[in-house]
């Protein structure tokens, strides 16, 4: 029995054909996206083949041809692109959710997100890949872009009420800002407590920032992204975080263990998985049982 994946047969992956490599080629440069993923691909075609298929394989997980996995993973890569510096990724990133209807400004909500955790840096990035190709990408025609079920558009999800009147963290400030964490996830995080006690100023600037970045995409990206960050750095608090965050918003422990396999595929190998292991283990199987 056949199992075809762009034009690669996964059900005999010790035997490459020439067929498979030209229809397999053919395939990926079908979205004449950038070259780097035709190389990249010729690359195991010739030289690993078997390795090939397995790829191939592995990335039907993740991305094509389910449309809400290549959105979400496209997301994941756009982050994980800007953090790296990795310009041909961030233009292949822009490329592949506007194929799949988001549009400039959404994915711009993306950027300015990713922008608080590759600073000022990671927008040099970005500008360099797609700055000067923005004002002339036109709105999708299959707007809206898909994602999971469930997953919705709620800016307001971010807002704890801090009052942006005033640089200082006043106390209403921080009664809000104490209620929102332990509303949505049950605690303070340890890098809040720490922010308010020697520089509140900053927490409240760079939480507003948090706040307004994502308006018109779904809430859920922005634990999605954190899964991968973190996944990523190895912080476990920081994984801690992100899962419960990504549960009070809806995420299944499905898609967040997924948000963790995809990283360790594309970016750390198994070792990616230590940190998971240690930190939200628990708390999926107690999702999954509650």
């Amino acid at each position: 029995m056949t199992r075809n994946s762009e034009g690669l047969d996964l059900a005999n992956i010790k035997e490459m054909t020439a067929e498979e490599v030209d229809a397999n080629l053919a395939s990926v440069w079908g979205n004449r996206g950038p070259l780097y993923e035709l190389y990249a691909t010729s690359l195991m075609l010739d030289y690993a083949p078997e390795f090939a298929k397995l790829h191939r394989w592995g990335s039907d997980l993740f991305g094509r041809p389910d449309p809400a996995n290549i959105t979400v993973l496209a997301c994941q890569n756009l982050h994980s692109y800007m953090m790296t510096g990795w310009e041909t990724g961030i233009h292949n990133s822009f490329k592949t959710l506007l194929r799949n209807g988001m549009s400039v400004d959404q994915i711009m909500e993306l950027v300015m997100f990713n922008q608080l955790y590759a600073g000022m840096r990671g927008l040099g990035h970005v500008f360099r890949a797609t700055g000067e190709d923005l004002p002339v990408y036109k709105r999708p025609a299959n707007a809206p872009a898909p994602f999971p079920e469930g997953w919705d558009v709620d800016p307001e999800a971010f807002k704890c009420g801090l009052d942006f009147t005033t640089r200082a963290m006043t106390d209403a400030d921080l009664a809000n800002l104490t209620a929102w964490y332990e509303d949505a996830i049950g605690y303070v995080p340890k890098s809040i407590r720490f922010g308010l006690k020697y520089h509140p100023e900053f927490v409240k600037v760079n939480r507003g920032k948090w706040e307004v970045a994502i308006r018109t995409l779904p809430k859920q990206l922005a634990p999605y992204i954190m899964l991968r960050h973190h996944t990523i750095t190895g912080s476990e608090e920081g994984l801690r975080e992100a899962a419960l965050l990504a549960l009070a918003w809806g995420i299944t422990p499905e898609l967040i263990s997924r948000a963790v396999t995809a990283t360790a595929m594309f970016y750390t190998g198994f070792e990616g998985m230590y940190a998971p292991a240690k930190v939200i283990d628990e708390i999926l199987a107690n999702a999954m049982t509650s």
